[in-house]
């Protein structure tokens, strides 16, 4: 698996002035593709859904809708004009669609934008038939993912689709995640992981002062943390868990760069550069358990005697728990297989020689 750098992620725009940005878009779409799990339990948190974390199916949909420009004294025969439109993120789960959008400044357009993209989406999905059938016209589920503080903004904004003349309309109200009201432990407690590093974003606003700068490098410290237990306690694997440093690390920088200039935060985002090896080699553990362990060791399960290690959930189970961090013993006292077949599982995978 090919290991991500993210050293040039972009929050805000700053081409002119030679600095470090952060297009918060893109890095929070890098990171919801990261892990399904992750974005089950965002799902899960946001919307009061119950998806199981490992058997409900994802699929990411289109988000690239093409239509034509009429300017105001054009009309649809004039020369073709087409712009492309892209949403942030459309998937499904368990066949029902949902629309998450990420917006970083307020802007009161959004709401219409995001109907928008939800139109577009169900006019794609729809299917030729005879013209006495049924036609379904079905929006994704929105989620809008505010970053920056916007005081209008409520919890779920109320919209409705009417036909004009008639009575009665159709309710499209759009669930708001705003960012700037949770910290670590709130965002843990909803399930929100995939947005912990995007909590420095504040650091943009308001007076630079001394407070805020011991501030800053505190939040970077405890983001860090959070980020390490969720690993330690098999919540994220280790690949989203990289994708989660290495956004922090980046956010952090261009914010420090741009506006603080603290050496001590400089001293700690080198330090986490140094880790990058070792996210990389657990990476590398877990596609190889994945593949060449899981395959081998599923063949021999056949022929072994009641009582050893068997089919791919035991095979899993130890290699989750070595890239967590536990030793033979452990893994063998936890699973309940003699401390042989532990070893053989992990020397198979290519694993035990990363005990040595």
């Amino acid at each position: 698996m090919e290991i991500p750098d993210n050293s040039n992620v972009k929050v805000d725009s700053a081409e002119n002035s030679g600095e470090p940005a952060i297009k918060i878009d893109e890095a929070i779409k890098m990171l919801f593709r990261s892990e399904k799990q992750a974005l089950i339990r965002l799902v899960n948190g946001a919307l009061g859904e119950s998806y199981d974390l490992d058997s409900t199916e994802f699929v990411e949909l289109n988000t690239e809708f093409i239509h034509r420009k009429i300017a105001p004294e054009e009309t649809e025969f004039d020369a073709l004009d087409l712009e492309k439109i892209v949403a942030d993120m459309i998937f499904t789960l368990n066949g029902v669609a949902y629309h998450i959008e990420f917006q970083t400044k307020a802007d009161k357009t959004i709401i219409i934008r995001i109907m928008g993209y939800g139109a577009e989406h169900a006019l794609g999905r729809l299917q030729s038939g005879g013209i006495q059938d049924e036609v379904i016209f079905e929006l994704p589920v929105p989620v809008l993912i505010q970053i920056d503080k916007d005081a209008t903004l409520a919890d779920r904004v109320p919209a409705k689709v009417k036909m004009s003349g008639r009575d009665g309309s159709l309710s499209f109200d759009i669930t708001v995640i705003k960012l700037w009201t949770y910290d670590v432990k709130a965002l843990l407690a909803r399930g929100f992981h995939l947005l912990l590093p995007f909590l420095l974003v504040q650091y943009r606003k308001g007076k630079k002062t001394e407070e805020k700068r011991n501030a800053l490098i505190s939040d970077i410290h405890e983001i860090e943390a959070a980020i390490d237990e969720l690993y330690d306690s098999g919540q994220i694997r280790s690949y989203l868990r990289l994708n989660l440093h290495e956004t922090l690390n980046s956010i952090a920088y261009a914010i420090n760069t741009r506006y603080y200039n603290n050496p001590n935060i400089d001293e700690e985002l080198n330090k986490m550069k140094t880790r990058r090896a070792v996210f990389a080699q657990e990476i590398a553990a877990e596609s190889k358990a994945e593949g060449k362990a899981e395959g081998k060791a599923e063949g021999k399960a056949e022929g072994k005697a009641e009582g050893k290690t068997e089919g791919k959930t035991e095979i899993k189970r130890i290699v989750s728990l070595f890239v967590q961090r536990k030793t033979p013993q452990e893994i063998s006292n936890e699973v309940g297989v003699p401390l042989d077949e532990v070893d053989e599982v992990l020397r198979e995978s290519g694993l035990f020689e990363l005990l040595q």
